[in-house]
């Protein structure tokens, strides 16, 4: 029991974490400048960074569940094995999916439209809206490029947490899936096997 709470709580920081980098990619991305074509003003890849923020609020809620069924008897067995599997396998698919659009690479490297580097092949991914540096300026519209550039790199950063936070999440909710599938009927009963 205490490995599985200390699991749990692994589970619900992870989640957390989660949680909180998957909005603020999603909302970090700017507002849609009014009267602008409302399409320009969204994330290019909402829907990963949606089904991030899906995997860490179940991911959150779960492991709440998980904690609670350690101390209540109803929600032990078939029911935490039903939750740890399902949260199992929408990791997986999110770790998969996340690991396959960010890869591995050096968020750091210099951008230029020559190289082919790792922010270069991902450009589309990372970027900040394009309307979040734009300066209002007595001569009109300005264009802040290394500020741009700073949030690119940022953004890279945080979609490579998210990737590794995701799977840190995998790792623990595969072990509360085993833990739960052997658990040996005790004092406290539970057990399914």
């Amino acid at each position: 029991m205490i490995v599985n709470l200390a699991v749990r709580v692994l589970q619900f920081l992870f989640a957390a974490v989660v949680l909180v980098i998957s909005v603020l990619l999603l909302k970090g991305y700017g507002p849609v400048a009014a009267g602008i074509n409302e399409k320009l003003g969204h994330a290019p890849e909402e829907a990963l960074m949606g089904f991030g923020t899906f995997c860490g609020g179940a991911g959150v809620l779960i492991a709440a569940v998980g904690v609670a069924a350690a101390f209540l008897e109803p929600l032990q067995g078939l029911v935490m094995l039903i939750l740890d599997g399902v949260a199992t396998f929408f990791l997986l698919a999110g770790g998969i999916a996340y690991a396959v659009k960010v890869g591995v690479g050096s968020c750091a490297e210099t951008v230029s439209r020559t190289s082919n580097g790792y922010l270069d092949k991902h450009a589309k991914l990372f970027p900040p809206s394009i309307y979040k540096h734009v300066i209002l300026g007595k001569d009109g519209f300005s264009y802040d490029q290394d500020k741009f550039i700073e949030d690119t790199r940022g953004r890279c950063r945080m979609f490579q947490a998210d990737t590794a936070f995701l799977w840190f999440m995998f790792a623990t909710f595969a072990v509360t899936l085993a833990l739960t599938f052997f658990q040996k009927s005790g004092k406290r009963g539970g057990g399914i096997v």
